[in-house]
């Protein structure tokens, strides 16, 4: 384990990395707790990459063929796989082999909306607030089709806390809900043990006393259920209502996705300070990550574990065929680039970008390799952030940090600091600009140089921390939010 992880850290058992890359897969898991959707992908037999993409209270995910939905805190958004914007990615051409471009947003309000699934070319949604089955379009913030049979009236109350949702040939089939309770969240006075599986559309409790059941799925005509609170993958007879454990997780489990054999399945820490959970047997082994298992052999085959930011995963799915995916979000600039239609889609330039090019011819650019953080201070103190200039003096960095300094005129008016460590990660750790020569593209013009070089140094992913309380904090975000590679985090 990393000492001194940093913000997505994780490790991941060899076996891990090798069978995502000889599947030809990569894995999109959404973690309400970041609010992020993350893009696991193998970069060859023995090394993950990720892409962190920022979602609100991200929880559930629909696959189907090139479409993804994603239901955030206040909306679903729903994205399309356009392979040939992937390979010609403005900033990284031939780099990705898919891209899912947002085509669509829906204003839901704050539903808690869990599993979901597209049906035909509808979009079903498991409504835990209002204790139904909704569709999800542009007619309204939900339109409820279904609800349990005890369930007496649709109010924003999350009554029995429903969450899971299994299909079968294009039909639901069964539902998971923490308990069959008709009060206000009246599930949680017997949440460890008042679990239950529900068929569907007679909403006959087919098992019950289950341990915060979630994530039904029907499986090569087999239903399995994980039975979250206790670490168990179960597999569930409808008929006799008995169920067989295929392997224990040690972890709350949460989020599952079959490919072949393969099953995914995310699993979250327990909650330290939690007085229902402190006396599970699970406690003490809980992680945040995911686990592969074989289902033929019933055993876990490898494992991803989160060290840092990630502590709770709602749902896993596959993204098939697909060795390097990327995924934007709507808070990034770049996607308001992306212009589809059903003969073909571009890149358009925005009008930033065309007085950025305008204003390159104005300034150079010049890489410098710091040797001494010192020389660094001496030189260049009035471009360096006051907090940066701290860790310098400390000596905080030996020779692991590059400058490029923007200068016009022979005068140096802008610099960006980072450092590219040994173990191939890259961190941003300054980006400033003179005031007289802001709003010229020039902090812009600066990470893309730093793109560049990362890049070249074959690392495709870097990290910006800042204080997210700095009163220039939004300009900072939407900055960032431009680059493809730096995934800015906030200062926990």
């Amino acid at each position: 384990m990393n000492e001194n992880p940093k913000p997505f850290d994780c490790s991941y058992s060899p076996q891990f990395a090798e069978l995502l890359h000889k599947l030809k897969i990569s894995l999109a898991i959404s973690t309400y707790q970041a609010g992020k959707v993350i893009m696991v992908s193998s970069v060859d037999s023995d090394k993950l990459i990720q892409l962190t993409r920022t979602y609100k209270d991200a929880m559930g995910m629909a696959v189907s063929q090139n479409k993804l939905a994603i239901a955030s805190f206040d909306e679903v958004t729903v994205l399309k796989n356009r392979p040939e914007l992937a390979k010609s990615y403005p900033t990284k051409k031939n780099v990705y082999d898919a891209i899912y471009i947002p085509t669509a947003r829906y204003n839901t309000g704050s539903l808690a909306l869990h599993d979901m699934e597209f049906m035909n070319d509808k979009l079903v949604a498991v409504n835990t607030s209002f204790s139904c089955l909704s569709y999800i379009d542009s007619e309204n913030s939900f339109t409820p089709f279904w609800q349990p049979p005890f369930i007496t009236e649709l109010q924003p109350e999350d009554r029995c806390h429903m969450n899971g949702l299994a299909v079968e040939n294009n039909q639901i089939k069964y539902l998971t809900a923490l308990g069959n309770t008709n009060t206000v969240q009246g599930w949680r006075n017997n949440k460890m043990v008042g679990g239950i599986l529900m068929e569907y559309p007679s909403g006959k409790i087919i098992l019950d006393r289950l341990a915060m059941p979630h994530s039904p799925r029907v499986f090569n005509g087999k239903l399995y259920v994980l039975n979250s609170a206790k670490g168990e993958l179960i597999c569930v007879d409808p008929t006799t209502g008995t169920y067989e454990v295929v392997v224990k997780l040690g972890a709350f489990a949460r989020g599952m996705s079959l490919h072949g054999d393969y099953l995914f399945i995310g699993v979250s820490k327990l909650r330290h300070n939690s007085k229902a959970f402190s006396d599970l047997e699970i406690a003490k082994t809980s992680f945040s990550g995911i686990i592969a298992v074989y289902l033929p052999y019933k055993s876990i085959v490898g494992s991803l574990k989160y060290e840092m930011s990630v502590d709770e995963i709602y749902d896993v799915k596959v993204i098939s065929n697909s060795l390097r995916p990327s995924l934007l979000s709507p808070d990034m600039e770049i996607h308001k680039k992306a212009i589809t239609t059903p003969n073909g889609s571009f890149w358009a330039l925005l009008p930033e970008e065309k007085q950025q090019l305008q204003n390159q011819s104005k300034f150079s650019f010049q890489k410098l390799k710091i040797s001494k953080g010192k020389d660094l201070i001496k030189n260049f103190s009035p471009l360096i952030h006051g907090e940066f200039i701290s860790e310098l003096n400390r000596n905080a960095f030996n020779e692991n940090l590059t400058a490029i300094v923007a200068l016009t005129g022979g005068k140096a008016v802008a610099m960006t600091v980072f450092e590219i460590t040994k173990e191939r990660k890259a961190y941003i750790h300054s980006v400033f600009v003179m005031q007289a020569f802001r709003q010229q593209a020039i902090a812009t013009n600066l990470l893309l140089q730093t793109e560049k070089i990362v890049t070249q140094n074959n690392i495709v992913e870097a990290q910006a921390i800042y204080d997210a309380k700095t009163h220039n904090a939004e300009i900072i975000k939407k900055l960032f939010n431009k680059s493809e590679i730096i995934n800015l985090i906030p200062k926990e």
